[in-house]
């Protein structure tokens, strides 16, 4: 049953991916045609050829790279810790959207194996984390005893940000098919405080996030605990506020209803004087305060 799961999940992965790139090179091979085709017209071209190589190579290597990966991981499904096994065919932190797609498919290994393992030692149980990038999801997972013991006493942690529904929703129906008891560790920061996060993790790390895509990501999670309650009321939800790096404290669902992800005027102001203090302290490389300052 596991083997036939695995091959479905591969092959329905495959095939999304596939056609994602046919329409990309599509739609840039017609513009291609046309001799005044823009410069985005041709990086489109560019990029889809890059997906498609790592895509390939992944899928020729996957099982060793899911193995790497649990040799290393306890029960936790980190998909940024993931993308890490790209390393040796050039993925450094910085380049991010070369990768997204070939890591994908080893998450969706990686996550059918780890339930594998939690139902064999009888702990059909899951929490997933979600919150903005930088609120402090993996750090709390470390910091705070209380998580960190609930955390120890579940089959596994999915660890992603989940700024995607439909991704989250995906995931979920499959582990909820398969029988397993799910929990929601949400965790909250404030818009400065994760953007800082970020930036401290990318000079840490070298993992970056441009301030354009978190002032488009951060909005993703308006509105998301209303619909966790209305959505999915059989799943247990733990909200912890983070807000200015506090320790991750428990609060209330009423409480966190009231976390606004709104990127203000005055809050987009203050994030590019965030980034803009990082860039003149000196402890970026070029190359970080390029990826920081991307589209």
């Amino acid at each position: 049953m596991t083997g036939n799961l695995y091959n479905i999940t591969r092959q329905s992965v495959t095939k999304i991916v596939v056609i994602a790139l046919m329409a990309l090179c599509q739609t840039a091979a017609l513009a291609a045609d046309n001799a005044s085709a823009t410069n985005e017209e041709k990086a489109t071209i560019k990029q889809a050829a890059k997906w498609e190589v790592v895509f390939q190579w992944v899928s020729e290597h996957l099982d060793s790279l899911a193995d790497s990966y649990l040799a290393k991981s306890s029960n936790i499904l980190d998909p940024d810790i993931v993308r890490e096994e790209l390393k040796s065919i050039g993925y450094n932190g910085l380049n991010v959207t070369d990768y997204i797609w070939g890591s994908r498919q080893i998450d969706s290994l990686v996550l059918i194996r780890l339930l594998d393992r939690a139902e064999a030692e009888n702990n059909k149980t899951i929490f997933f984390m979600m919150g903005s990038t930088g609120a402090g999801k993996s750090t709390a997972i470390r910091n705070n005893p209380d998580l960190k013991a609930m955390v120890n006493s579940v089959g596994l942690v999915y660890d992603g940000a989940f700024i995607s529904i439909p991704s989250f929703e995906t995931r979920l129906k499959m582990v909820k098919e398969r029988g397993f008891k799910v929990s929601i560790i949400f965790v909250h920061n404030d818009p400065e405080t994760g953007f800082t996060n970020t930036i401290n993790r990318m000079i840490q790390t070298n993992r970056s996030m441009s301030l354009y895509y978190y002032a488009y990501s951060y909005p993703r999670f308006h509105g998301r605990i209303a619909y966790l309650l209305r959505e999915h009321p059989e799943v247990d939800l733990y909200c912890l506020d983070n807000s200015h790096n506090k320790g991750g404290v428990r609060v209330s669902t009423d409480e966190a209803l009231t976390w606004d992800y709104t990127i203000s005027k005055s809050i987009m102001r203050n994030l590019y004087r965030i980034k803009n203090r990082f860039i003149k302290s000196g402890k970026l490389t070029p190359e970080q305060i390029v990826a920081l300052n991307s589209k």
